[in-house]
């Protein structure tokens, strides 16, 4: 049986496991779930998921939530010692770096300065707003100063962890030629299989972002 995939069209969590599965040529199928109608907190939906999230995978009765644990799990279990999620330790301990600061920092301050947007409750974006995002987006630069990827020299599970964020930012009017380093990767990650089912996305989510707002950035 194949792994049935729980998601959402413009989460960028669900969006970055649905890049792996792509790029892994695993087979899946994907349900879509509509968490504003209470899709997500059915009987069914709660068995497998207490937290109602998603994505969400049932792989043969295992039930696994959390995006990023999701693209650790398909990599060691589909095509263990892959390059985007190596068996060597330290390459793998660079990005496992990346992917708790993605689930802990990065994803966090900017979900928390477009959620008010998704939800009506923000018409402009605010000086402040804006320099949060700027200021993750700072910290994401540093990260590339030494490599083109996020952890080395070759495209990780960390990199499509944070494509999808970036990519609604970049197509919501956030400004990436601040981050020089950003944007040359942004480009690089042309590479991926998924990567233009994954910018039609973006754009989707941009255009909702800016017709929510009743001033550009």
């Amino acid at each position: 049986m194949p792994i049935t995939l729980y998601t959402s069209t413009m989460s960028p969590p669900a969006r970055a496991v649905q890049l792996l599965i792509k790029e892994l040529e695993l087979k899946v199928k994907v349900k879509l779930v509509d968490a504003r109608a209470g899709e997500t907190r059915t009987e069914e939906f709660l068995r497998m998921n207490p937290q109602h999230t998603i994505p969400t995978i049932d792989d043969n009765g295992f039930y696994l939530w959390e995006s990023r644990a999701i693209l650790a799990y398909l990599v060691e279990t589909y095509r263990q010692g892959h390059d985007l999620y190596p068996t060597i330790p330290k390459e793998r301990a660079l990005i496992n770096r990346v992917l708790h600061h993605d689930s802990s920092a990065f994803y966090p301050q900017i979900i928390g300065t477009l959620y008010p947007i998704f939800r009506g409750e923000a018409k402009v974006i605010t000086p402040e707003m804006k320099a949060t995002v700027e200021k993750a987006l700072a910290t994401l630069e540093l990260l590339l100063i030494r490599n083109d990827w996020f952890a080395g020299e070759k495209i990780t599970i960390a990199d499509m962890a944070l494509l999808p964020t970036i990519a609604t930012l970049a197509h919501s009017g956030f400004d990436l030629t601040k981050f020089p380093r950003l944007l040359a990767w942004y480009d690089n990650c042309k590479e991926l299989k998924g990567y233009p089912e994954e910018q039609a996305i973006a754009v989707q989510a941009g255009q909702f972002v800016r017709s929510m707002l009743t001033e550009g950035l």
